[in-house]
């Protein structure tokens, strides 16, 4: 029997190759400004909640349209194409789990052949965004829960899970896999990991692994 069974990956800076809502600030002029809040936050310097609300706040009034061409744009991480294909080879289940947002996670997962997505939720006020996050926010502790419950349906321990992620955020769910992943970690990140890759494709191995 494969060894791992699940694998459940963050999207910024891990399948993605940056933070999509810096993009996003970059269609409205202010990158830097939140690409700095963003950088913070995944140190744990920051709130996650508390600096995810900021920041969408400073995007009200980014048009739909905008999002959606951001969406079809979105640059992958070297490596990510062949890492989903090589976990449909093994069998895994795969699940992007991100604090980013529905509006681009969705088309980066399906573009990537991700079994399930789960992110935050961005408030319209008719074509453009309100400013606000729709409750209840994807957080740290949520990350977790979500490969927990995987694990329940798919009637495995976690310890046949792999948790893949590069910030604070995605500390909790790479401790409760059976493998935890720090892709271009934080130190932090690293320092909870199991393992500490710079390419996706240092992980392809270890999905063929099997039990003993």
């Amino acid at each position: 029997m494969p060894k791992y069974q699940l694998l459940v990956s963050d999207m910024d800076s891990t399948v993605a190759a940056g933070e999509t809502i810096v993009d996003m600030a970059d269609a409205l002029g202010i990158g830097p400004k939140i690409a700095e809040i963003t950088e913070r936050s995944m140190r744990g310097e920051l709130d996650f909640r508390q600096a995810l609300e900021e920041r969408v706040m400073m995007l009200r009034g980014l048009e739909l349209s905008t999002i959606q061409h951001i969406a079809k744009e979105v640059g992958l991480s070297d490596g990510a194409h062949e890492l989903l294909r090589a976990c449909r080879t093994a069998g895994l289940r795969t699940v992007l789990v991100s604090g980013g947002f529905d509006l681009i996670a969705d088309v980066v997962g399906a573009g990537l052949g991700f079994d399930r997505v789960v992110s935050n939720r961005l408030e319209l006020e008719g074509e453009a965004l309100s400013g606000k996050v729709v409750d209840p926010i994807v957080t740290a502790e949520t990350k977790e829960s979500v490969l927990l419950a995987e694990c329940q349906g798919l009637r495995i321990e976690p310890a046949r899970a792999i948790a893949l992620g590069d910030g604070a955020n995605d500390i909790a769910m790479i401790r409760a896999a059976g493998l935890g992943v720090a892709y271009r970690g934080k130190p932090i990140t690293q320092e909870a990991a199991d393992l500490a890759i710079d390419h996706l494709r240092d992980l392809i191995p270890y999905l063929s692994q099997e039990d003993g």
